[in-house]
Order: C-alpha cells, then sequence, then structure tokens
C-alpha cells in the first residue's frame, strides 16, 4: 500500500468533518471504493487527507495525481481553492481561512507592481493603495463575502474570545451582530444600556420608537429583530423594499443560509395570510 506525506498545514486547511460526514464518506468508500485520486506534492497528500485515513485503516487501494507547485502557499491556495465547495461552511469559517492567504495574495500584489517600470515617484502611493484594495478583493473573492466581511472578521479574529470565535463557526451567531456588539461595548466592557430584545410591534410606532430606540439599541440587535421592527413602523410596500434590500445585504455578506433561516422566521411570526 502507498504510504503518503501529511503536512500539518494542509491537513488542518479546512474544520474536520463531522462525526456523521465521516462516517458517511467511510461507508461509500466501502460500499464502492475510493472513486476519487487523492492529489499529492512531493509525495505530500494536498487534497484527499479524510479518504487516505480510511483507505488506510481498511487497507484499501487508492489512485493519486501529482502535481507541481512552487511553494507550501501555493499547494495550499489550490488546496482550498478546490476544497471549500464540497464543504458547508459558515461566512467566517470560509473568511478565516481566506484571511491565511492575505500575506501571499499581498506579496503578489506587490511583485506585480514592482514588474511595472514605468511609475513615476509621485504615482507610488496610489499604485499601492491600490494592490491593498486588490488584495482585499481577492480575498472577498475566494471567500464568497463582500469586503465589509473581510473586514469585520479580521477585527472578530483580534478582539472576540474563543467561545464567540466558535459560535461564529458554527452559525449560533452572525459575523455583523458579534462586530457590532464589540465595536459598540468595546473589548471585554459592559455595556451601560439594557440590550433587551426590540418588540415586534408598536401601539404608536412613531412616538414609541423615538421616545425607546436609540442608535445603540438598535446596533446591538440582532437582524431578525430589526426586520420584525419595520411591520409595526412601516406601510406594506415600503417595508417590502426594505426587507429586500437588507435581506440582499445580508445574502452579500452572511450566505444564502442566512437569509433562508430569517425568511423562515419571518413566515412564521408574520405569516403571508395575515398581510
Amino acid at each position: 500500500m502507498t504510504i503518503l506525506k501529511v503536512h500539518s498545514d494542509l491537513h488542518t486547511l479546512l474544520p474536520p468533518l463531522s462525526d456523521a460526514e465521516y462516517k458517511g464518506l467511510e461507508a461509500d468508500i466501502l460500499e464502492h471504493g475510493c472513486l476519487s485520486p487523492l492529489v499529492t506534492w512531493n509525495d505530500t497528500i494536498v487534497d484527499g487527507h479524510n479518504r487516505y485515513a480510511i483507505c488506510q485503516d481498511h487497507e484499501l487501494s487508492f489512485d493519486t495525481v501529482e502535481l507541481e507547485f512552487d511553494s507550501l502557499d501555493d499547494a495550499k491556495f489550490w488546496a482550498w481553492s478546490h476544497q471549500e465547495h464540497r464543504r458547508n461552511l459558515t461566512p467566517f469559517q470560509r473568511t478565516e481561512i481566506a484571511l491565511q492567504f492575505k500575506p501571499m495574495l499581498a506579496a503578489m500584489g506587490k511583485e506585480l507592481q514592482g514588474k511595472r517600470n514605468d511609475l513615476a515617484s509621485d504615482n507610488f502611493c496610489q499604485n499601492s493603495a491600490k494592490s491593498s484594495h486588490d488584495t482585499k478583493k481577492e480575498l472577498a473573492r475566494i471567500a464568497g463575502v463582500s469586503h465589509d466581511t473581510v473586514s469585520k472578521v479580521e477585527y472578530l479574529n483580534k478582539h472576540a474570545d474563543e467561545d464567540t470565535k466558535q459560535r461564529l463557526r458554527s452559525g449560533d451567531t452572525t459575523i455583523n451582530k458579534e462586530y457590532t456588539r464589540l465595536r459598540v461595548a468595546g473589548k471585554d466592557e459592559v455595556p451601560d444600556f439594557d440590550p433587551e430584545p426590540l418588540a415586534p410591534t408598536f401601539p404608536n410606532p412613531t412616538d414609541t420608537f423615538q421616545e425607546s430606540v436609540t442608535l445603540q439599541h438598535i446596533l446591538l440587535h440582532d437582524t431578525e429583530s430589526l426586520i420584525a421592527c419595520l411591520f409595526g413602523l412601516f406601510d406594506a410596500e415600503y417595508r417590502e423594499q426594505l426587507i429586500i434590500d437588507l435581506l440582499a445585504k445580508i445574502e452579500d455578506e452572511d450566505g444564502l443560509t442566512a437569509v433562508t433561516r430569517i425568511v423562515t422566521k419571518i413566515d412564521k411570526q408574520f405569516p403571508i395570510s395575515q398581510q
């Protein structure tokens, strides 16, 4: 049986499969064999760590495809580009992984810039800014999120505690909610106002809203609560357009799964048949 090398950076690039996912993959391989070849680089696994482990455990044969890369970073980037779509990763997880390639992408941008010999010295700063912008744009593209989300995840990686990061990775909370909470309250500080959820409707919408809701309250509340408020504050046509615009922003920043979850909650609280 072929023995391959395992590099820790490549092995841990993506979050591990859940027990159910691993057992499902194992059952499929035991029934049909290892149908997809493992991708290697200098006899090191680039793609196929789980399949390799299963084949080793059950002494099953497998095929390999050897690829050439200039560096470990190039191999990791290829692995991410070809594996991420197979996993149900949250926007936070995708962006966390993409940020690993920020130094590499920034270096590539500087290298491309250095090859241009027709730049005047007074244009250098402008082109440096463009290179930085392009790096963030590329990070957003490979993570499948917006530029704004990349910046927020960078901030959360620096300032959020590990429990918050784990909830972001599992999808139990959102990037926008935790970013806003930290920016408003400050790191390791407790806000000096009551962050109770906003009521979905108001008997006297305009007066109550102006008297009881501050900008800080709005910033700390999750998207579901804010959308619910729209039903009590605005007429149907106006709030419909606001919700469509807001959901489009959520899809861009947090993904379609977040939109589906929010729409389901709205439908349960405000059935369409009642509107």
